[in-house]
């Protein structure tokens, strides 16, 4: 069996800040959606290890038997209600510290005691922004006002959570490489917020891909792909309002619906569970997946090439097609 490292627990700082923010919070939803509730989800490393092996690198699909699955743009949008088809999509480009520092308001010797060119610890940042009397504490460290600064928390929460629970790194720390997404997600493309889940999907594909082939770290969300592989093993009658809930927060319910994967923690028990899956043992459709006018292909080319931190994927939906619940269509924008 391939071993791949990965996220095995949230940090706490993550915990105590979400704490802190405690109705602030709601000011991130439109960006990142329910995002902040993975906080709570479990790393389950026995899970993802075990779902490395039946991973197709060239269909881009996990082969279980009979079986086809593939993580969706439409349930992923849908587990997270973040903005998705239609929205803008953001291209991965690299990020300064200069950069980093000039979005969250902090001076560029602020960071002095970090020499790393590349990251900084999620301590930094949270005895900068964690805590209400953080400005109070730190602001020689701002180039900033209060009441700039009390957005920029808030704001400084959501790149914590995208940087170590969607595209973690394998020291742990936060990265100045993501900045240029997290801009663009928070500050709008053409005065629309633009959606990070064809990224995530793409890391997601990428990491599998390299694990498989060679081991490693897993720079990708194991929490998404874990929740994601849960929810479609634990057959059950969907809910009758489904994706119709636009304010139900599924990340929060999610352990309850799958509460006996939790349970299993080694991944031999979790390939024997592969292995003996069948058509009747599969969850097809998740309750919140958006089925409506699905993205199958471009015009070009029968498949969707996604951008990744780490390279282009080929997403190829049209073989997942009971996931989605409906007949195969096209999808009209330019490759």
């Amino acid at each position: 069996m391939t071993q791949c490292r990965m996220l095995n627990q949230v940090p706490r700082e993550l915990n105590q800040w979400k704490n802190n923010l405690s109705y602030e919070i709601g000011g991130l939803f439109q960006y990142v959606g329910h995002l902040p509730s993975l906080v709570d989800i479990i790393p389950n490393v026995s899970a993802i290890q075990a779902l490395i092996n039946y991973w197709d690198p060239d269909a881009s699909v996990f082969r279980f038997g009979m079986c086809e699955l593939t993580p969706t743009l439409e349930e992923l949008e849908g587990l997270l209600q973040v903005p998705g088809k239609g929205s803008p999509m953001i291209y991965p480009s690299g990020g300064t510290r200069e950069q980093f520092c000039r979005f969250l308001g902090l001076r560029n010797n602020s960071l002095d005691q970090h020499p790393d060119a590349r990251s900084c610890p999620l301590r930094f940042l949270y005895d900068q922004f964690g805590e209400k009397e953080s400005f109070e504490r730190h602001q020689i460290d701002f180039f900033i006002t209060r009441g700039q600064w009390e957005e920029k928390r808030v704001q400084a929460f959501g790149l914590v959570l995208i940087n170590l629970l969607l595209f973690p790194q394998r020291h742990g720390n936060v990265t100045f490489a993501t900045i240029n997404m997290i801009q663009c997600l928070f500050l709008g493309i053409r005065g629309t917020t633009p959606t990070l889940i064809p990224i995530v999907i793409a890391d997601i594909f990428s990491a599998l891909t390299n694990c498989q082939r060679k081991g490693g770290f897993f720079y990708a969300s194991n929490l998404i792909l874990q929740m994601w592989i849960m929810e479609h093993l634990a057959k059950r009658s969907l809910n009758p309002l489904g994706s119709c809930l636009l304010v139900e927060n599924w990340i929060d319910s999610h352990r309850e619906r799958v509460s006996r994967y939790y349970r299993v923690m080694s991944s031999s028990q979790f390939i024997e569970e592969f292995n003996n899956l069948t058509p009747e043992k599969v969850q097809w459709i998740l309750d919140w997946t958006k089925v409506r006018d699905p993205a199958f292909r471009t015009t070009q080319h029968d498949f969707i090439p996604l951008a990744g931190v780490n390279g282009l994927v080929a997403y190829v939906p049209q073989r997942v097609m009971r996931q989605l619940d409906i007949a195969k269509h096209s999808y009209g924008t330019r490759g």
